[in-house]
């Protein structure tokens, strides 16, 4: 994604001349639109059905609720950058747009807060179920503090995204002042992605995981009695989510280790491992793009509530339909009869 800021490396540009590098270039481009065609429409409809559900009916979700509400509005920002990253000249052999350096600029950094804020809400999901399970007669876990508990992770993801804007910042001034362009911002902001995406939330979710899989003795503090087990189905949905969400992400941070590696090994010569970078970055955004789709969807499926309340919206909506038709149908009757009162008798 950093090709449209930095200059084309894409499959159209001067570094892909070889049949290797158009054969990849061709499969991304195949995959890319295969993603738009099956995947994005499904993560639109999921997402907006997963918002739509749990923001009609606030006084009845719980904490896990709220997480994956937080981890919706993050899938609807990652299919909006999608859909303008996939149909741009870093994904497809024939581009159907380009766009300036300010539009991938900003796509960037909205990128880059959605993907902070679904790893992190999978996360705080762990570490709160824990709480919860731990201390069942406190409020630390409650739909209260984890609304609020959001709000700081999109803050927090605004401030770890903002290396990017300063890499951006000094591309445009790096011209005039020749010490900005020594700050080499685009590695070190892909080594905080690293490790803010993947390390800490990484280590968080593995402590969660082992206290809430592997209980402590009684002589641990943190001992979770029988009585207080997590719900076999909340269990299978914290798991599949987490599981699913850290092995999608994973390749793209992956790739961000091996592109910092890359510059501190100072092998700017080879332009064949750049483009070869560059296409192994594209594939590994598009499983990243993927978890937009598949979490609602897991959210959907294992959430025991969730098809209620839904079919409680579909019939609020259907209802709210009938009463407008009602409205109408009662407008219409009476505007005839009052026409029919205003004309004068036939003589």
């Amino acid at each position: 994604m950093w090709s449209c800021i930095q200059g084309n490396f894409g499959p159209n540009s001067t570094f892909c001349r070889d049949d290797l590098c158009h054969n990849i270039g061709l499969t991304l481009s195949i995959a890319s639109m295969v993603y738009l065609i099956v995947c994005f429409p499904l993560g639109l409809i999921f997402n907006a059905l997963v918002l739509l559900v749990n923001l009609c009916h606030k006084s009845s979700i719980n904490m896990p609720d709220v997480y994956f509400t937080n981890m919706a509005l993050a899938g609807l920002i990652l299919n909006l950058v999608a859909f303008l990253q996939l149909l741009g000249p870093d994904h497809l052999l024939w581009p159907v747009w380009t766009f300036g350096r300010e539009l991938c600029m900003a796509s960037f950094i909205l990128f880059n807060m959605a993907a902070l804020v679904s790893t992190y809400s999978a996360t705080l999901l762990c570490l709160d179920c824990f709480i919860e399970q731990a201390l069942p007669h406190t409020y630390m876990s409650s739909v209260y503090n984890t609304r609020h508990i959001c709000s700081f992770v999109w803050g927090g993801a605004a401030l770890a995204s903002f290396s990017s804007l300063l890499f951006y910042v000094c591309s445009k001034v790096s011209e005039e002042l020749s010490d900005c362009s020594k700050l080499q911002t685009k590695e070190l902001g892909d080594a905080i992605m690293f490790f803010t995406g993947l390390v800490v939330p990484s280590a968080g979710v593995g402590y969660a995981l082992r206290l809430l899989l592997c209980p402590p003795r009684k002589s641990h503090p943190f001992h979770l009695a029988e009585s207080s087990r997590l719900d076999p189905s909340v269990q299978r949905l914290l798991l599949a989510t987490v599981l699913v969400q850290f092995a999608l992400w994973l390749p793209y941070y992956l790739t961000l280790l091996v592109s910092t590696a890359h510059f501190v090994t100072r092998a700017r010569d080879e332009t064949w491992f750049t483009s070869l970078l560059h296409f192994l970055r594209g594939g590994c955004e598009l499983l990243a793009y993927l978890s937009a789709c598949v979490v609602p969807v897991i959210y959907g499926c294992l959430q025991e509530t969730f098809d209620a309340r839904l079919r409680r919206v579909l019939q609020d909506v259907r209802c709210g339909l009938k009463w407008c038709q009602c409205r109408r149908r009662q407008a219409r009757l009476q505007h005839v009869a009052t026409v029919s009162r205003a004309e004068p008798p036939l003589e």
